[in-house]
C-alpha cells in the first residue's frame, strides 16, 4: 500500500470563526473508507504553516480527491506520496552508489 501525506493550510483571509467552522465540522466528519489513517494531528501553527497534517495507506490517490472535496473550502491541501525511512541499504546497489 501506498503511504500519502496531506498538509492542510487555511486559505487567506480565514478568521477565527473559519477555525471554529472546521472544529464543528470535524465533529462529523469520517475518513474515507479506502484510507487507513496513520495519524491526524490539528497543530497550533503560524498561517504560513499547516494547521491540520494527515497520514495514510491506500490503494490510489482517491482518499486525496475525498479530502480536498470535503475540506477544500476552508483550506489549501497539499497532497504528497511518502516513504518510511530504511534502516539498512538493499545488498545490491547500482556501481555508482556502492562507492559512497
Amino acid at each position: 500500500m501506498a503511504l500519502y501525506v496531506a498538509y492542510f493550510r487555511f486559505k487567506e483571509g480565514a478568521s477565527l470563526l473559519t477555525g471554529l467552522e472546521a472544529f464543528e465540522r470535524r465533529k462529523t466528519f469520517a475518513h474515507p473508507k479506502q484510507a487507513t489513517v496513520l495519524g491526524e494531528y490539528w497543530v497550533n501553527a503560524p498561517v504560513d504553516q499547516p494547521q491540520v497534517v494527515v497520514v495514510w495507506e491506500a490503494e490510489d490517490e482517491g482518499p486525496g480527491d475525498y479530502y480536498e472535496a470535503a475540506w477544500g473550502d476552508l483550506f489549501d491541501i497539499s497532497i504528497g506520496q511518502a516513504t518510511r525511512p530504511v534502516s539498512e541499504l538493499p545488498e545490491e546497489l547500482p556501481g555508482n552508489l556502492r562507492a559512497l
